[in-house]
Order: C-alpha cells, then sequence, then structure tokens
C-alpha cells in the first residue's frame, strides 16, 4: 500500500506556500558560489522555519503559523520550454527507482486479501518525484496569485564599494521588470510587494567593520525592518583544502539540487548479443557500439524491423527536480517522441495487446540500462544486475556544497530567514490585508449599489448557474478588479495558514465569479474553497465539500481546457481524499484524469487508482490488478520500461494461477520483453517460460511465436553467461518438452530383438518396455522353483528375484545390477504440451559414474554433462552413450524416448537427465545431409518413434538439459507415515556396474505359430553364450510342463523326425515293454556335452512338443537358468544366477476327440479262474472335429495309427480277429472302438502294450517323445501327484490334518487305473491345395468303471453357493465314509438256472434250482446277508425295468413276471475273503407258466471298518430269465 513521504496537510501547505524572488549581484554570487550554491540554493535548507509564529487578520484575530515554508526562485533563471518540462517530468519519474536496502521497502509489504496474498510497495517515489516536478513547472496564471512572489530579496557584498547604489541598482531592475514586463516570470503577487535587503559578508576575507558601516547605511536608508547582514564563508579555501574529506558537515543542500549529468567513455568492442533472428526487433543503434544489444522484442512478430535512430527517445541520467528550476540547462535535453508506428502487425488478439511499435526509451552509454528493477523479484524474476559500484563512483564525482560554511555560518542563515519571516515577511502581509480589506469593503458597496439598479432596470442574458463546457464564456478583469483584489485577499490568508478566513473570502469570491461566468476564476476560487475547508481539519464545522473539488476539476477540464490545473486540483483533491478515508472517490479521480495525450501522467494516475482500490475499506484486487497492467501498458507507451515491468510485476501476483490463461500470457509476454529490453536476460527468459504451459489456450501460431520468443531471448542469456564464464560447461534446464521423470522406465539386457538374418529361427522373447508387468509375479515362481532345484531343493535367505525392466510398478529399493558391456535402456516418456512442433536434436543421456577402483584413493567422479572435448572423450571410454539425431514431436503428441548406455568399467552409475538440442521447426529438408552439430553415425541410434519421418531444420535451437528425478512410492506402514507426506527410496536410475558375466543366446528353429491338438512336432534349439565367460548349471522350467520335452534316453530321433519306430514282428501282435515309472519335474536340466558352455561357444539340441488339448490361443512362458562358472562364493554382492525369458504364443486347433469307458462282467458260475476279476471291455469313441473348409487349412481325415496302454496292472488287446488295417476318421464322423483290456502281474514297473492299426510302421511307445508326453500329461501328474510320488515338490504342510480313515481296499473295486495313448496321423489340406502329414498322440486315462473320460480335461460348472449365514449353525460332526457308487458295488452277483422248462401245473408247484455265484471285489473281506424273503425293489433302490416299447400293430410281447417264491432258508449269511468267490443254492417255486425275472433278492455287504449293524444293499440290475411253460 502506498503511502507518501509528506501527510496531506504537510503536502498542500508546501505546495501553496509564499514565493519569494531572490536578486543577487555579481559579486554576491561569487561569495555564494564558494559552495558551489546560488544564493536560493544556499538558503533553501532554511526556509522552513522550526518556531511556531503568530500573525492578525484584518479583523485583529491573531493566528498561529506552524511550520511556515518560504519557497525562494531566482529572479534571473528562465523558465523551461515545453519539450524541456516534458523531458524533466519524464527525468524525474525514471530517476526514482525503489530501492531494495531502504529498510525493506523496495521489498514491499505482504497483504492478504481473500485467497490473494499480495506483496505491495510501501511507497512510490516516482510519482511523488513526478509531482513535485510537475508543481515546480506549471504554468502560472493570472486567475489566482498562490505563486506569485510577494516579495523580493535583494543580496550585495560587502566588499564593493558602494553597496547602496547596488541595492538600488537592483530595486530598479525589479521595478523595471514588474511595470514593463509583466507576465515575465517571476509574477508578481501586487504592486507593492516587500523589498528586503540583504549585506553579504565574507568572514575570512571581508573586513567587519566595514561591513557594519554598510549595514547601518542600509537601515537609515531602507529601513531597519528591512534589512538584514548575513555573514557566511567562515572558512577560507586554503582551510578547505587541507581539510580531511569525512571532517566536512552533512550536506544538506543535495536532497534540493539536481545531480549533474555524467558522461562515461564509450566501450568500443564486438557486441556479444547481437543475432539477427526473424520476430525481433532491434533499436537502431550501430553495431559498433555495446548498445546493439536488442532492446525490444515485438509481440508475435513474424518479420524483423529496424527503427531509426531519430525514432527513439534519448534516455539521460535522472534528475532529481529541485525548486530550483535554473539549475536545469535547456541545452541538455531533448524533446520527448511519442510518436506511434503502425506498422507493428500481432498475431496475439488481446484487449491490451500493442497494436503499435511502442516509443523507445533508448539506452546511450550515459544511461542506467544496466540498473535492476527490485519490483520482479517479487514475482518470481530475479533482478537485473546491480549498480551499486557504480553508484559508489557517482558518489565520489559530486560537487561538495558548503564547504566553506561552519556551524556558526549555518545558524546565521537560519536566524536570517526567521527575521526576515517574522520583522518583514508577516507584518508586511498583514499590512496588505487589512489594505485590500478596506479596498474592498469600500468598492463593493459601490460596485453592488450600481450593478444591482443597472440589472433591476435593464436585466441580465446571464445564467443563475454554471453554463454549458462548449459555450465560450471568458471574462477578463483588470488588476485592480474588486473580484481579484478579493481573490489578492483570499490567496494571502490561505498562504499565512488563516484558513477559515480564507475560506468566506474564497466563497465569496466564487459566487462573484460564478455570476461573471468567469469560469477560470470560478473553479480556483472553488478548489480553494475546498482546500481551506480540508486544512481547518477539527477546527472546522463543515464537512470536506468534495463537490466542490469534482465541479472545479470538470471546470478545468471541459470548460477551461486547462489540464495543468486540473491535473493540480487533482493531485491535492486526492491527497485530501486518502486522508479521510475516500479510496473510491480519489481512484475516480485519479481515473478521470487519464487521456491519450498523456501517457506518463496517465500512467501514473492509473497506478494511483489501482493503489486506491487496494486501499479500500474492502480491497478490489482485481480492479487493482486490472489498472496497473493498463498503468504498466502506458508506462511502456511513455518510454518508461522499468515502471512498466513493475507493473506488470505486480499485477501478474492477482492474476498468476488464478486460471485468467489469456491475461497471464499477456502478462508474461510483456514482462520479458521489458526484461529482455532491459537487458535482464534471466527474468525475460523465466517470464517466457511461463508461457509455454500445456494449459496455454493461445493458438498455434501464438504459441509458435511464443517459443521462438523464448529461444532467441535464452540464446542470449546462454551467450551472456558463457562470456562471464558463469557455470561453464554445465547445461542449462530446458522447460520443454515435458517430462513424467516416474514414468521413466529402465532394461537391463540387449535391445529389442530384430528381424533375424535367418527366418526359421526364433530368438527368445526375453523382456521389453511392452511386457506384461502383471505376469512379474509368475515369473518370480517361475525363478523360485529353478533356484530351488538349483540349490538342492531350499530357496537361499539372500534370494532376490531378477529384474530387468524397472518401472515405476516394481520395488524399486534397491539399485539395478549392471554389467560390463551389456547394454542399459532408459525410456523416457516426452510429451508435448503446446500445438506446435518441437524438434529434439542430438538427444543423449545425462549421468554420473564413479568407478570401482581398488585402493586408498578415493575416485573421482565423472559425468559427461561438461561440454569440453578431453573430458567427453573420455567419458566416452568409461560410458559408452548413443545418441539420437533428431527426435520430431507434434503438437500434443507424447513419445517414448530410448537411449542406450554401455558400461566399459565396473562402478556406480547414475543417470541424471536427459540432454538435447530444442529448436522450432522452419522447413523441411529432403536432402540427407547431416544437420550442424549432429554426432557421428557411429554412435548415432536408430528412430524410436516408429516410422521415418522427414528431418527438420531449425531456426533457432537451444542446448540444454532436463533432470530426471524418480520420487518413490508414498511410505504408509506407520501413522506418522499415514499422517505426513514421506516417499520411500527410488534407486531405478541409480545401477551399479559389476564385472562381465556370461550371456545366454536362445533360438528355435521352425517353431510352429499353430498346431493341432495334441499334435507332437520337432525343432531344433540352439543355445549360445555370447558373453566373454563360460556359463554352466543351464535349466529350463515353464507355466507348460507338457507342452515341450528333450527326451531322456541316449537313442533319440534325429532332428526333424517325430517318434522312433520298431521292426515289424508278425509272430508278435501285441508286444508288451515296461519301463521304471518316471517322476517328471518342474525343472528340467537341459542336456549339454559337458553342462559347460564356453564363451561363443553354441549347442544345438532336437525339441519336441505337443500341442495343448484344448483348442484356442495359449501363452508358454519359458524360463532358461544358468550359473557363470566362476562365480565367488566369498562375494555377498554377487550375481549367482541369470535368466533368459521366453514367450511363445501358439494357437491350437481341434484335431480329435476321444471318449472311453471300462466295463467289467458279472461274476460266473461256470469260470473258475476268477475272469470277472481279471478282464475289462474298453469302449472308445474317436470324432474327427474339424470341418472341410474351402480354401483353408482344414483336417480331410485321421488315421488311427495305434492304441497304446500305460498301466501296471493291465495290457490292453485286440477283440478282432483279423488285422485293423486303415482305420480312418473322415471329417465330423466317429469310429466306435473296442479294446480288451486284461489284468496281470507286474514287478511295479509301468507297461506298455500296444494295438496296431498301421502294420507297416510301429511306433515304440516307451521311447522319447511318446512316452515323455505320457509323464507330462495332466493326467499322469495327477496320478502321480495323488499316489504320493516323493520325487514332485511337495507342498509345506504347517499343520499336522487329523489321520483320515484309508478306503484303498474298498475302492479297489471300482479301480482300474489305466492310460490309453491314441496315436494318429491327421492329412491336413493346406492353403495351396497340397496334403500335409501331421502326427500325434491323446492320452485318456481311466480311473474307475463305467465312468466316461475324454482326452481333453472337463471344466466344472460352477455350483450354486449356498446363502451367507451370518451365524454359523452348528453341524454335526460325520466320519467320512466312502463314496456310495463303490459301497454299493462290493460284490457282483450272478444266477445260475435253466432257461426255460415245461411243467404241469395242474399236478402242483414247479420247483427249480438257483445257483447264486458271489464275487468280492475289494482288497478286504466282506460279511454277506442274502434274504431272499425281500426283494430289492421294495426297498426302491433298484430300479424297476421300464415299460417295453412296441409298435401298434406288432403281437403283443410277453409279460416277465417277478412273482414267484423262494423256498427253503429265507436268510444266509457268508464271509468272503479279499478277491474270493462262493456259490449259494437255492430253489424257486413258481405257481403257473410264463417268463420270470430270479434276479429277486437282496444282498447286504459290510466290512471290515464299517459298522456291522449298517448293512449296505448291493446293486444288481442284470435280469436272469426263466421261461415256463405247462
Amino acid at each position: 500500500m502506498a503511502q507518501c513521504k509528506q501527510s496531506a496537510p504537510e503536502f498542500i501547505q508546501n505546495t501553496f506556500s509564499p514565493h519569494v524572488a531572490v536578486l543577487c549581484s555579481k559579486d554576491a554570487e561569487v561569495l555564494c558560489q564558494k559552495n558551489n550554491l546560488t544564493f536560493a540554493q544556499l538558503v533553501q535548507p532554511f526556509c522552513r522555519l522550526g518556531t511556531e509564529v503568530h500573525i492578525k487578520d484584518p479583523n485583529n484575530v491573531s493566528h498561529s503559523i506552524h511550520n511556515l515554508r518560504i519557497s525562494t526562485c531566482d529572479m534571473s533563471a528562465t523558465p523551461p520550454q515545453q519539450a524541456t518540462t516534458k523531458k524533466m517530468l519524464g527525468d524525474a519519474v525514471a530517476g526514482s527507482q525503489l530501492q531494495t536496502g531502504d529498510g525493506g521497502r523496495g521489498a514491499g509489504n505482504m497483504m492478504s486479501v481473500g485467497n490473494y496474498d499480495l506483496q505491495l510497495h510501501a511507497s512510490t517515489p516516482w510519482f511523488e518525484a513526478y509531482r513535485e516536478c510537475f508543481l515546480d513547472v506549471i504554468a502560472l496564471s493570472d486567475h489566482e496569485y498562490l505563486s506569485h512572489c510577494v516579495g523580493c530579496i535583494f543580496v550585495a557584498s560587502s566588499g564593493q564599494s558602494d553597496p547602496i547604489a547596488t541595492f538600488t541598482s537592483l530595486t530598479n531592475q525589479q521595478l523595471q521588470q514588474q511595470q514593463q514586463f509583466p507576465n515575465k516570470v517571476p509574477r508578481w503577487f501586487c504592486p507593492g510587494i516587500l523589498t528586503y535587503y540583504v549585506l553579504l559578508h565574507d568572514v575570512s576575507d571581508g573586513e567587519l567593520p566595514r561591513a557594519e558601516a554598510y549595514y547601518q547605511s542600509m537601515k537609515t536608508t531602507f529601513g531597519s525592518q528591512c534589512c538584514h547582514l548575513l555573514q557566511i564563508n567562515s572558512r577560507s579555501l586554503q582551510t578547505v583544502e587541507n581539510m580531511k574529506p569525512e571532517a566536512s558537515l552533512p550536506d544538506p543542500w543535495s536532497q534540493f539540487l539536481p545531480k549533474p549529468p555524467e558522461v562515461q567513455p564509450v566501450k568500443s568492442h564486438t557486441p556479444r548479443y547481437f543475432i539477427t533472428w526473424e520476430g525481433v526487433e532491434y533499436d537502431g543503434l550501430p553495431l559498433q557500439d555495446d548498445a546493439s544489444f536488442p532492446s525490444h522484442l515485438s509481440e508475435a512478430r513474424l518479420t524483423s524491423t529496424i527503427p531509426d535512430l531519430e525514432n527513439s527517445m534519448i534516455e539521460t541520467t535522472p534528475d532529481v527536480i529541485s525548486d530550483k528550476i535554473s539549475s536545469v540547462h535547456s541545452s541538455s535535453l531533448t524533446d520527448l517522441n511519442e510518436t506511434n508506428t503502425s506498422n507493428n502487425e500481432l498475431l496475439m488478439d488481446h484487449p491490451l495487446a500493442f497494436h503499435s511499435t511502442e516509443t523507445q526509451a533508448q539506452v546511450e552509454e550515459s544511461s542506467i540500462a544496466h540498473d535492476g528493477d527490485a519490483t520482479a523479484a517479487a514475482n518470481g524474476y530475479q533482478d537485473g544486475k546491480s549498480a551499486g559500484s557504480a553508484a559508489g563512483q557517482e558518489k565520489s564525482k559530486l560537487r561538495v556544497h558548503g564547504v566553506c560554511l561552519t556551524t556558526s555560518d549555518m545558524d546565521r542563515l537560519r536566524i536570517f530567514m526567521h527575521e526576515f519571516v517574522v520583522r518583514s515577511l508577516i507584518p508586511w502581509a498583514e499590512k496588505q490585508m487589512r489594505m485590500l480589506n478596506e479596498q474592498l469593503t469600500s468598492r463593493k458597496g459601490i460596485h453592488r449599489s450600481i450593478f444591482s439598479a443597472t440589472k433591476k432596470w435593464f436585466g441580465t442574458n446571464k445564467p443563475s448557474g454554471p453554463v454549458q463546457a462548449s459555450q465560450n464564456t471568458s471574462v477578463v478583469y483588470t488588476s485592480e478588479a474588486p473580484e481579484l483584489q478579493l481573490r489578492r485577499l483570499a490567496d494571502l490568508a490561505f498562504l499565512f495558514q488563516m484558513y477559515d478566513y480564507a475560506y468566506h473570502t474564497y466563497h465569496t469570491a466564487k459566487r462573484d465569479f460564478n455570476n461573471d461566468h468567469a469560469w477560470l476564476h470560478f473553479a480556483g476560487a472553488l478548489e480553494m474553497a475546498s482546500l481551506s475547508i480540508f486544512m481547518l481539519g477539527s477546527q472546522s464545522q463543515r464537512q470536506y465539500p468534495h463537490h466542490y473539488m469534482e465541479s472545479a476539476i470538470t471546470t478545468y477540464l471541459t470548460t477551461c481546457r486547462n489540464f495543468q490545473y486540473a491535473i493540480r486540483a487533482t493531485l491535492v483533491s486526492t491527497e485530501a481524499l486518502k486522508c479521510r478515508g475516500m479510496y473510491g472517490e480519489a481512484a475516480m479521480q485519479f481515473l478521470k484524469m487519464t487521456n491519450e495525450d498523456s501517457d506518463l501522467s496517465s500512467a501514473l494516475f492509473l497506478e494511483q487508482g489501482a493503489h486506491c482500490f487496494i486501499n479500500m475499506k474492502t480491497p478490489m484486487v482485481r480492479k487493482y490488478a486490472f489498472h496497473m497492467i493498463l498503468a504498466g501498458h502506458r508506462f511502456n507507451k511513455a518510454g518508461q520500461r522499468k515502471h512498466s515491468l513493475r507493473a506488470y510485476s505486480q499485477a501478474l501476483q492477482v492474476f498468476k494461477s488464478k486460471y485468467w490463461s489469456l491475461a497471464e500470457d499477456h502478462i508474461h509476454f510483456t514482462i520479458g520483453r521489458q526484461s529482455f529490453n532491459l537487458k535482464q536476460l534471466e527474468n525475460a527468459s523465466s517470464a517466457f517460460k511461463h508461457l509455454l504451459m500445456a494449459e496455454s489456450k493461445q493458438p498455434a501460431s501464438q504459441q509458435g511465436a511464443f517459443l521462438r520468443e523464448y529461444l532467441f531471448v535464452y540464446k542470449q542469456l546462454l551467450t551472456q553467461e558463457a562470456g562471464e564464464n558463469c557455470s561453464y560447461g554445465r547445461l542449462p534446464e530446458l522447460p520443454l518438452p515435458n517430462i513424467n521423470s516416474n514414468t521413466t522406465k529402465v532394461l537391463l539386457g540387449k535391445q529389442q530383438p530384430q528381424i533375424p538374418e535367418n527366418p526359421r529361427k526364433t530368438p527368445a522373447t526375453g523382456v521389453w518396455f511392452d511386457h506384461d508387468e502383471s505376469r512379474n509375479m509368475s515369473w518370480q515362481k517361475l525363478e523360485e522353483r529353478l533356484v530351488i532345484s538349483a540349490n538342492g531343493g531350499s530357496l537361499p535367505n539372500t534370494f532376490r528375484s531378477t529384474l530387468q525392466c524397472f518401472t515405476n510398478n516394481t520395488e524399486n529399493r534397491a539399485s539395478p545390477i549392471a554389467f560390463v558391456g551389456e547394454h542399459i535402456v532408459v525410456e523416457v516418456q516426452v510429451e508435448d504440451p503446446l500445438q506446435v512442433t518441437l524438434v529434439l536434436s542430438d538427444v543423449m543421456l545425462l549421468w554420473s559414474f564413479l568407478p570401482s577402483i581398488a585402493g586408498a584413493d578415493k575416485p573421482q567422479l565423472i559425468s559427461n554433462e561438461v561440454s569440453t572435448g578431453v573430458k567427453n572423450n573420455l567419458a566416452d571410454e568409461i560410458i559408452q552413450t548413443t545418441v539420437i539425431k533428431e527426435v520430431v514431436l507434434e503438437g500434443g503428441q507424447t513419445a517414448p524416448i530410448r537411449l542406450t548406455l554401455v558400461p566399459r568399467q565396473p562402478g556406480e552409475l547414475r543417470v541424471v537427465g536427459l540432454a538435447y538440442n530444442l529448436g522450432t521447426t522452419s522447413s523441411q529438408s529432403q536432402s540427407s545431409s547431416p544437420l550442424p552439430g549432429d554426432m557421428p553415425s557411429s554412435t548415432a541410434s536408430p528412430s524410436i518413434l516408429g516410422s521415418q519421418k522427414p528431418t527438420f531444420i531449425s531456426s533457432v535451437y537451444v542446448r540444454g538439459k532436463q533432470k530426471l528425478e524418480v520420487q518413490g512410492p508414498r511410505l504408509n506402514a506407520s501413522k506418522d507415515d499415514k499422517t505426513s507426506k514421506l516417499y520411500g527410496p527410488d534407486r531405478r536410475l541409480d545401477l551399479t556396474v559389476h564385472e562381465e558375466m556370461p550371456i545366454l543366446e536362445v533360438s528355435f528353429c521352425d517353431f510352429p505359430d499353430s498346431l493341432l491338438c495334441g499334435e507332437v512336432h520337432c525343432i531344433e534349439m540352439e543355445v549360445r553364450n555370447t558373453g566373454r565367460s563360460p556359463l554352466h548349471q543351464l535349466k529350463v522350467t515353464s507355466t507348460h510342463p507338457d507342452f515341450f520335452t528333450f527326451g531322456c534316453s541316449q537313442d533319440l530321433p534325429k532332428y526333424p523326425y517325430v517318434y522312433q519306430t520298431r521292426s515289424v514282428d508278425s509272430d508278435i501282435s501285441n508286444p508288451i515293454d515296461s519301463c521304471s515309472v518316471r517322476s517328471v519335474p518342474d525343472v528340467i536340466d537341459i542336456p549339454i556335452e559337458g553342462n559347460i558352455l564356453r564363451p561363443g561357444d553354441t549347442r544345438s539340441l532336437p525339441m519336441w512338443l505337443r500341442g495343448n488339448d484344448i483348442g484356442g490361443v495359449h501363452e508358454v512362458d519359458f524360463l532358461f537358468y544358468y550359473e557363470p562358472l566362476n562365480t565367488q562364493a566369498k562375494d555377498k554382492d554377487s550375481v549367482r544366477h541369470r535368466v533368459l525369458r521366453h514367450r511363445a504364443v501358439v494357437n491350437t486347433v481341434e484335431s480329435l476327440s476321444v471318449r472311453a469307458m471300462v466295463t467289467k462282467p458279472s461274476a460266473c458260475v461256470s469260470g473258475s479262474d476268477r475272469q470277472e476279476l481279471k478282464s475289462c471291455i474298453i469302449s472308445c469313441e474317436l470324432e474327427n472335429l474339424s470341418q472341410v473348409q474351402v480354401q483353408r487349412p482344414h483336417i480331410q481325415e485321421v488315421q488311427v495309427t495305434q492304441v497304446s496302454c500305460a498301466s501296471q496292472d493291465w495290457v490292453v488287446n485286440s477283440l478282432s480277429i483279423s488285422d485293423q488295417k486303415d482305420v480312418r476318421i473322415g471329417s465330423r464322423h466317429i469310429l466306435q472302438l473296442a479294446l480288451k483290456g486284461t489284468k496281470c502281474e507286474t514287478d511295479g514297473n509301468l507297461m506298455f502294450s500296444e494295438v496296431f492299426f498301421d502294420m507297416q510302421k510301429q511306433i515304440n511307445s516307451v521311447q522319447t517323445p511318446c512316452c515323455d508326453f505320457y509323464f507330462r500329461s495332466p493326467a499322469c501328474r495327477q496320478i502321480s501327484s495323488a499316489t504320493g510320488d516323493a520325487t514332485l515338490l511337495p507342498i509345506p504342510s504347517y499343520r499336522s490334518a487329523p489321520t483320515q480313515p484309508d478306503f484303498s481296499s474298498v475302492n479297489k473295486a471300482r479301480e482300474v487305473k489305466l492310460t490309453l495313448i491314441i496315436l494318429w496321423k491327421a492329412f491336413v489340406a493346406q492353403e495351396n491345395g497340397q496334403l500335409k502329414i501331421l502326427v500325434g498322440q491323446h492320452h485318456v486315462c481311466i480311473e474307475r468303471v463305467d465312468t466316461v473320460v475324454t482326452a481333453y480335461p472337463l471344466v466344472q460348472s460352477n455350483q450354486d453357493q449356498p446363502p451367507l449365514k451370518f451365524i454359523r449353525d452348528v453341524e454335526p460332526e460325520t466320519e467320512p465314509q466312502p463314496s456310495p457308487e463303490v459301497t454299493t458295488k462290493l460284490v457282483s452277483y450272478s444266477f445260475l438256472h435253466q432257461l426255460d422248462s415245461t411243467h404241469d401245473f395242474n399236478k402242483g408247484l414247479c420247483i427249480v434250482p438257483v445257483t447264486l455265484k458271489l464275487q468280492n471285489h475289494t482288497n478286504t473281506s466282506v460279511d454277506i446277508l442274502v434274504d431272499t424273503s425281500k426283494s430289492s425293489d421294495r426297498f426302491g433302490t433298484a430300479s424297476s425295468p421300464s415299460p417295453p416299447q412296441f409298435s401298434p400293430g406288432s403281437p403283443t410281447p410277453p409279460v416277465m413276471s417277478c412273482s414267484f417264491s423262494w423256498v427253503g432258508p429265507t436268510l444266509a449269511n457268508l464271509t468272503l475273503a479279499p478277491g474270493a468267490d462262493q456259490q449259494l443254492q437255492l430253489k424257486a417255486a413258481f405257481c403257473r407258466p410264463g417268463v420270470y425275472n430270479c434276479n429277486n433278492l437282496a444282498v447286504f455287504v459290510t466290512y471290515a471298518d464299517a459298522d456291522p449293524s449298517e448293512m449296505i444293499l448291493q446293486k444288481h440290475s442284470t435280469p436272469s430269465i426263466i421261461t415256463l411253460s405247462a
């Protein structure tokens, strides 16, 4: 909040003070010049009285006068011309700047208004300097006498021979000027002015008695009240020369005197800043001069113009204007040129856009162009160069004043002014007021009587109120007119602080002037009447008449067209309003005075109006900012660049980050331009940097102009800093493009694999930036599986999963480990926030490296940022850094940039940033010539943005950098972490480089993209060590272990053959082979010779693949594991193993569907070798799922070549007597196949029995890959895990589970446990019409009888979940029981009887003997109860036979009856041993002929572990039919 140094009453009192002229003789001037002063300047510091004096008004009422100030002026001074006046005002404003060290005033005061925190200036010294200078140079007018001289002081030297004659001559000179040239400055208050005579005596050279004699003569001649003897120069010049500098008295005259202009020597040197570039305007200075630095930037200019030198305004050293105008030489000043050019076309469409080329304040070598501006620092911009040293030199060059004066001389000067006022001036004023009052009293009575009589008889046409402004109503009064005499009386009373008397007099004169339509006099009377009331303060009973001043200002402006006095009235009125707290009214008065004629005054008034808005009771912040912008605009037009910069910087505090984007852009652009013109390059670049934001709403053309402006200014700043050796070699930070450091990715390993030279080879995919991070946990589990296998079944405590790609989603607390000679690829996401194209050239990574050097000396940190040739060569030898020639970013595009580093020695590597050349695009170049500054082609990296883009030539580019600083994840573990924002470490860019390691490369030859379901395909895998050290312990694991195999025997099929065949032996139709049961681990050791792979060695081995049983796209992950041979176990930080990833995507197509079921025969009474236990029937249904498709690959037919059975108990045989050949299945056809299974005793090995359907080629099922895929099938692995195979990795159990009962002996009744291997051959028609033969195998695992199984796993549907219960019901614990499917078929039985019989029922019942055979199918003894009195139908357990179906017209089938009776014992108990059988003799009695089912009894069984009270009814639904006839 700007405050003036003077209060409002003090300012008004100083503005309207008595003026006294001074006329000195030449001898007196010589005496004063010993002190480098004139007489008027000599007495200036003592013209304010420090004591209270009194004066009487015409009514003889005494009034007190406080702090009366007398204004002295040299009568011989020449008034300045109009052009000089403008120059003086401009210099006064330009020379007043805020000083940052002035008690913090330059920094400003903090003010919080709502959401705004403003830093406002405590004062505006430039406005006070303008106001003081304006009041000094304002032209005098005849309508008032406030600035007219009331007296004249005549000064003569005592060294003259006749001082009396000198005084007489001086008096005549004054009288002649007053009478003959009344309009010449100075003007006189009245004809009888005060005359005062001063005899000046030089104490050091003159004779005091002589001076006393002259003084006595003066009193006799002129009167004792008008004479004074003034003694000065008590110290001689010789004494002054011998004095020490610090011994001189303080200089009270410096604040009243102007600073003399200084001329500095011109420095002729080569300009550092001149660069021809479009979009910039330059001040027209010769190139030899240092001012050739471009001092003006046009807003969005696309063409360059160089204005002429004469169109610029010369800016000189600012002077503080004193009251003595004569001290300023008009010859040293030039006219103010405010011409505006109209050829400045702008792209920025903004209300405050600069539609014309502003007046340029051209800076000469003697100017203050290098001065800083303290205001910019308050808004985020740094200050320019300090001028502190220059200020010290200027101070030493100033002329010292008052060197010959002592303290006594200063006291004499003070006494002189006091005596002049008290003894002469005040009595003269009292006398004049009495005289004027008497004249007015006598004349006004005559005037009023005559005027009233004339008006009564003749009337008048004059209106009673003010007339319109358009009317010309000027009135001329004579000098002795009563109205002017009244004005003289009022002015004299106001000058001597008789404000109440002055108000009444002004009020009377106001009415007279209004009646006469003398509007200039009327406005003056209104103005002074208003000020009189204000100066009365609390003594007045009236309120401040604000409307008086408003009417006065309006009259000055509209009617009188007198802008100077309107400005003066505004200056004093606004101070009065601000003193009364009426800031709103003061702001309106300031804004009323703005016009298009004077840019300087308009700028100052707009600024003061803005301060009034912010000082209101409810501060109006946005109005403050808006008017500050207007003020800055007018300051710029007035050539006041520093004040323009300050005003815009103040307004920026309000508009910054408040979503006023266009206004903020305008402010930033203007600040940047003004800072550049003032050679504050750092401020300019900071301002232009704010224009390059993503939120910019400017059109693309304007954004392009902003970018070019920024690049040009920043280029100048870098050139300047390079010349000053500031941070030599360090790259500056650039604002574009936007880089999100947290999205940076680091990849360890080689770059993305390119297309191999051999199209048949498929290299391992490895890890790239686009890998699926959600599968990292799956890869980690695979790696854990490999490490456990390599470490003997345990996972080391120091295990840490291998990460090759570090992103924002990975655990980055530990530093990544890289290896010498291996690539480190860093992906940086860059975004162009603008709508214009950005060109990044010579893009490279910046890094710092601390080598690991053994020894006591601390290694030196090495960096590639310092741009010197020697250091760059050294850095390339340590870390090979690739350079991308050019990256083109379209507007709004986000693209990755991938850069590579290759370390050459171990140490600690840190990626610190990205270095590049930032430029714009001006034209496209189709030639392939390299750009200036391109790196050699050997270090260039291929384009990473996809397709090749055209090469651009940048008109202006800047070399810079952006830092890569990654923020870790936010901590959320403790309470302190949750309440405060704490972030953990993220060290993905801090790498540790170890010594060289082996590098494994894996490629696959003829890897298929598509397979049939169950198809077996042979490929060749090639492993190679491309590192410089050997490796061993080569292993592999996969998410699909059943997908591949390497074989397990020495005699393997030669690539590309799939199966091993055997010789055809006609004597053996069903060969049986046996092999031990193999354990199939999840980790496979890759068989290579010697188990060691030397550097550069390559090994090839066959690999068999089998298509998944389910059709679709399948992703198979392979993880290869290997260890370096020379790993030192003592080194804890050494890497013990390395892994290589590969992901295969295979599409499987449906081929063959296999369904099978095993059934067992019932117990046979005639057999004695238990055939029902040792045989079974295998029913197979094979369906070709392929469908014939035109011009697309499809399976024409499938040939079943062989069926093998793998089991420890069963072998399979064909049921057919003749050989079956060419068993083929057409498209969508189904084949039913029945085989016989025979149980045999083995020694625990697995038996492979085979049934051939292709007699020419018999496949050996025991060899690779047939048996390998059998062991790897999910069904076989499930059976192995169920049997508790110790070779598989057990799942650790941490709780002791309760002992479960063993039902294996009971379940044996339904178990079969055999696997059918269906070997087939498919004839596939390709797109070109040729047939391709593919082979494969399906596995059908059968565990129980009477159960349909398939070759593919069945997906169980989700069963309905029970309703959710919040209170759990207490359920009784039940002991586990075997499945009812097993317990109801523990025992099988059959009936043996006659099939048909003839009996004469007239003789009685027919008794038929029936033999019941019971067979135990379990491995435990069972107790059997046969109840003939109860039928199974009555229990509802046996399903009754469905009624027979017959067609109409057919003979009625016989009815099968169960109504017969068993005779003899109705209950029979017996016990059967495991696998034993027993026969029971029964008798059935029939009463009539018919067809009967003898299966009409109930068999109950209980076993050893079951509850004996619970008998289980056995199911037997097979009928036993007997036919009886009469």
